[in-house]
């Protein structure tokens, strides 16, 4: 019996032990998750700057995060002044004759897809867009921040500029 009260405290000691050791891991973890899941970059982000990259729509619309992205034809598809990004503007487009809803990131993709077919006589060109293309442009779109910034692309996804040696046009 007296071999049986020198061990009790010994083992409750180590339990409070690994117990203690296990709860701060616990409260630690997720503080590390966090910071790497923040540089981590969203596929479909990445795949919507391409598709915007590609399909040449800086051309006529300024757009955070796309190099030579500075037309003035269309809308500035960035914040500025005290329009938000477009992911907070709603309606897309007014004029002529009505307006295209933008309540969702689907809204916005079937609005690139065939802008012609929601909005006839828009000047935004049916560029002729996949459904899967348009979805990537509108993810890009709507991860613009109201700061400029754009969510879901990290440093090693940034699109090359003039000034780190990319090759720019």
């Amino acid at each position: 019996m007296g071999l049986r009260r020198s061990i009790t405290p010994w083992l409750l000691g180590g339990a409070s032990l690994s117990l203690g050791a296990a709860l701060t891991l616990v409260a630690v973890e997720p503080a590390l998750s966090a910071g790497e899941t923040y540089s981590q970059a969203d596929p479909a982000v990445q795949a919507g700057m391409g598709v915007i990259m590609q399909s040449r729509c800086g051309n006529c619309h300024i757009i955070p995060g796309i190099p030579h992205a500075d037309g003035n034809f269309g809308p500035d598809l960035g914040p500025h002044d005290d329009i938000p990004p477009v992911a907070g503007r709603n309606p897309l487009a007014i004029y002529p004759h009505g307006s295209v809803p933008n309540n969702s990131q689907d809204d916005l993709a079937a609005w690139l897809a065939h802008p012609t077919d929601l909005k006839p006589g828009t000047a935004m060109p049916d560029l002729g867009l996949s459904q899967d293309d348009a979805e990537a442009a509108a993810a890009y779109l709507y991860a613009i921040q109201p700061d400029g910034s754009v969510a879901g692309m990290d440093d090693s996804a940034a699109a090359p500029t003039p000034d780190s040696g990319g090759s720019g046009g």
